[in-house]
């Protein structure tokens, strides 16, 4: 049934909170977009954007719709970390504010607190600051459902054949929902009408957008890249293995599983049909997700989106004053806060010591937690001390949702150790940057002026230096070049001066880190690097003829 659009009503404080939960998704989103390094994955999208825009014809990869979008904004203010990433980042901002479209299904509570979580979510977080179709193709489902609810099915449509061309992982979301409409057995009542012009409006999308407008042909082919490298994996990306996908559940999104976990047993013990099918997707994305080699963390958000709105569904029920002894719900949520104060510093012991007899207290803890919650159960009454308990937890999720997503916009969250990007993270590409342009400062009066001959396949490193100058393979003198640390040098960069710095770095660990805790709240666990070197001529250095000069007999400079 097409949902009718609600009425202009006054700003009020909803609208209020709901600008609050708007500069939030923002902020988290857009905060230092630009200053990480773009990793292996990103480059291997962001790398074909820029060269279609410089009027070249790549391979666009199993992402197109990403691609094919990006190099129209690399054509219009030039190529750069921040628009690489700007498109994903904006599509994560519009998935957040959806609830604001489905609260008269959801109820304004509900809705309000979704649209608070799914702000603040880690790997929304991650995922919308990823230089990749994943959140395009989530976001332009979800867009496609919710403009179809509302009677546009043309824009439907669009927003449809745009998530199709997004990313493979769009095939996830489309195999749950076909599982959970097997099992229902619901029968499909549709317009026929306005089906047709859907149909219509989303074969044009393919053809016109995929190819924007024939001037890239190879973009034909992007609905049978996707769905290739849905089966085939992200180029030589490997697939996460399942004990570490359980991980990326736990580590990142704990509060959606307590809660939507409820939230789920709820609706099915109620006979909820919308939480019911909810579960149901979750239940069979997951499933998928487990069943194919390829699954990355990031496929994860078809699993997450759901759990956040049973869970959304079941805190907001409990957020209330209570109706009998609501100074017991009160203490009990003081009492439960003050726990939470004394054992995170706890948990940051143990996670700097192996083994540590801390642990001991943090079984303590938790004894007298549950033992505080069943004496004011039995004591005041067991609604109040379980709404209490539920509005220190939701405080607690806040929080430790916060700190997990905020990391993201600091440059150190290009850490190994994260999760949601697939393969190595970016390695120290800014001190790179810097050396070149110092001796190209010396050699030539302006940066990025010496060509540099690159000998390291790496997507990262040729769109870090995208706007230099490539040197010819083989020519017969250098003034920079770049090699791999592996193996002894060169015979002909005996007389160069080199420096090393890290190319690549990823975990050193599979499955679950060797400290849970210090992964937990540190994200630190073991890491390798891949180390690469810069060669650069002697000649380059203000002190050349002076080195040369001073340069002992048998020695290089």
């Amino acid at each position: 049934m097409t949902a009718t659009m609600a009425q202009r009503t006054p700003l009020s404080r909803e609208h209020f909170v709901y600008f609050l939960i708007f500069l939030a998704a923002c902020l988290l989103r857009f905060a230092a977009l630009g200053a990480a390094p773009l990793n292996e994955f990103e480059a291997s999208s962001a790398l074909p954007a820029a060269q279609l825009a410089e009027g070249g014809q790549p391979p666009l990869g199993g992402q197109p719709g990403y691609v094919l979008l990006t190099s129209l904004l690399f054509g219009l203010f030039g190529s750069s970390e921040f628009l690489a990433r700007f498109l994903p980042a904006l599509f994560g901002v519009a998935v957040a504010m959806l609830p604001y479209f489905w609260r008269d299904l959801l109820g304004r509570k509900t809705a309000l607190v979704l649209a608070l979580f799914l702000a603040i979510d880690p790997g929304l977080v991650a995922v919308s600051r990823l230089a990749a179709g994943n959140m395009l193709a989530v976001a332009g489902a979800l867009l496609a459902l919710t403009a179809w609810r509302y009677g546009q099915p043309a824009l439907a449509s669009g927003l449809a054949a745009l998530a199709l061309l997004s990313a493979p992982s769009i095939y996830f979301g489309i195999g749950a929902a076909l599982l959970v409409w097997a099992m229902l057995r619901a029968p499909l009542q549709v317009d026929g009408p306005a089906l047709r012009k859907a149909a219509f409006v989303f074969l044009a999308v393919l053809l016109l957008g995929g190819t924007l407008l024939f001037r890239v042909p190879q973009g034909l082919s992007g609905v049978g890249q996707v769905f290739s490298a849905f089966f085939g994996g992200l180029n030589s990306f490997p697939g996460l293995g399942v004990l570490t996908i359980f991980l990326a559940l736990l580590g990142y999104a704990f509060p959606a599983l307590i809660f939507g976990g409820l939230g789920a047993l709820r609706a099915w013990r109620q006979d909820e049909s919308v939480g019911k099918i909810l579960s149901l997707f979750a239940a069979s994305a997951f499933l998928l997700i487990l069943l194919n080699p390829s699954r990355q963390a990031a496929d994860l958000l078809w699993v997450v989106l759901p759990l956040w709105v049973l869970a959304a569904t079941e805190m907001s029920s409990y957020l209330h004053a209570p109706e009998e002894e609501p100074a017991a719900a009160i203490g009990e949520a003081g009492l439960m806060l003050l726990l939470a104060a004394f054992l995170v510093p706890t948990l940051a012991r143990i996670a700097n010591q192996a083994v540590s007899p801390q642990a001991i207290i943090v079984l303590f803890v938790l004894g007298i937690a549950g033992l505080a919650t069943a004496l004011i159960a039995l004591g005041w009454s067991r609604r109040s001390a379980f709404m209490g308990l539920v509005w220190a937890l939701a405080l607690i999720s806040v929080v430790f949702l916060l700190s997990a997503s905020s990391r993201f916009s600091h440059l150190e969250t290009a850490s190994a150790n994260e999760l949601w990007s697939p393969g190595p993270a970016a390695g120290h590409f800014g001190l790179l940057l810097t050396t070149v342009d110092d001796l190209s400062f010396w050699d030539q009066g302006q940066a990025d002026a010496l060509p540099i001959e690159v000998r390291v396949e790496s997507a990262a490193l040729q769109w870090a230096l995208r706007n230099y100058e490539q040197s010819d393979s083989g020519s017969s003198t250098l003034a920079l070049a770049i090699t791999t640390a592996e193996g002894e040098t060169p015979a002909e960069f005996a007389s160069y001066r080199g420096q090393s710095f890290a190319l690549s770095a990823w975990r050193a660990w599979e499955g679950w880190p060797p400290n849970f805790f210090a992964w937990l709240l540190f994200r630190q666990a073991p890491t390798q690097t891949q180390q690469a070197i810069l060669w650069a001529n002697a000649n380059l250095f203000p002190d050349a003829e002076f080195s040369v000069q001073a340069a002992p007999e048998g020695t290089t400079p």
